[in-house]
C-alpha cells in the first residue's frame, strides 16, 4: 500500500464504483458528507454544484433528492439542499446504531480477510496513528474510512454495508467536526493497531468488540452534549 490518501479532488473511496453521471453526483456529494467536508446547516446549491461539476442541473437534482430520500440531506428553498442540523441526543443514537451494525459486520468479516487485506489494514492504522502525531486530521479522517471499510467489505453482506455507509454520511459532518476541534483520548489513538492485531489473531469477537468500543466514543460525545445542554442554566 502507498502512502496515499483519498483527498476532495479524488470524489470517490477506492470501494465505491459509480456508472451513470447520476449515481457518481451521488456518490461525490455522500463522500464528502462522509469525510466531512460538508457542515451541519451547509446549503447544497443545485446550480452551484452543477456548475462545478461541469453538468446540468437535472442529474444534480435528482442525485440531491435521492440523498434526501435516505435522510442525509434536507429540503431548503430555492432549489437547493441542507445538511440536517441535527440534536446531540440523535447523533447519539446514530453512533449507537453505528456501535452495534459495525461490530456484527466485524465479527462476520475477519474469518474472511486475507493476509495481504490484514497486512493493509495494520499498515492504516499506523499512518493513522502518525495523522494524529503530525495533526492531520484531513489524512486521519479519510484513512478512517478505509481502515472500516475494508474490513466491512469481507462481511460479503451488501445490505449490512450500505446501512453502515448510510450512518457514515449523517454522522460525518459531526464526526469530523469533533476530530478537527477536540483532542482524542490517548487510548482511543491506539485503538486501530489493537484492533487489527486482533483480526491478525482471527479473534473475531474481541476485534467486534474494538471496534464498538471505537464507535462507542461517539456516542459518549454527543451524550455527553446532550447532557450539557440540559443542565438549567
Amino acid at each position: 500500500m502507498t502512502d496515499t490518501v483519498m483527498t476532495s479532488k479524488n470524489r470517490l473511496p477506492k470501494n465505491v464504483a459509480a456508472t451513470s453521471l447520476n449515481d457518481r453526483i451521488y456518490q461525490s456529494v455522500k463522500w464528502s458528507l462522509i469525510i466531512g467536508e460538508y457542515f451541519p446547516g451547509s446549503v447544497l446549491s443545485i446550480r452551484s454544484l452543477a456548475k462545478k461539476m461541469g453538468t446540468s442541473t437535472m442529474p444534480v437534482r435528482e442525485a440531491l433528492t435521492r440523498l434526501a430520500s435516505e435522510r442525509l440531506l434536507q429540503s431548503s428553498v430555492k432549489r437547493s439542499y441542507k445538511v440536517a442540523e441535527l440534536d446531540p441526543k440523535r447523533v447519539a443514537d446514530q453512533f449507537f446504531l453505528r456501535a452495534r451494525l459495525e461490530g456484527i459486520a466485524t465479527e462476520i468479516a475477519v474469518p474472511n480477510l486475507t493476509a495481504t487485506e490484514i497486512d493493509e489494514l495494520e499498515t492504516l492504522a499506523h499512518m493513522m496513528e502518525r495523522d494524529i502525531e503530525t495533526g492531520s486530521n484531513e489524512n486521519y479522517i479519510v484513512r478512517n474510512y478505509n481502515f472500516h471499510f475494508s474490513i466491512y467489505a469481507a462481511s460479503r453482506n451488501e445490505e449490512l454495508s450500505w446501512s453502515i455507509g448510510r450512518l457514515w454520511a449523517q454522522t460525518g459532518p459531526y464526526l469530523a467536526q469533533v476530530v478537527r476541534n477536540q483532542n482524542m483520548p490517548e487510548e482511543w489513538q491506539v485503538l486501530h493497531t489493537h484492533i487489527a492485531k486482533s483480526i491478525r489473531a482471527r479473534d473475531a469477537g474481541k476485534a467486534a468488540r474494538l471496534i464498538e468500543k471505537d464507535i462507542s466514543w461517539g456516542v459518549e460525545t454527543f451524550a455527553a452534549f446532550t447532557a450539557a445542554e440540559e443542565q438549567p442554566k
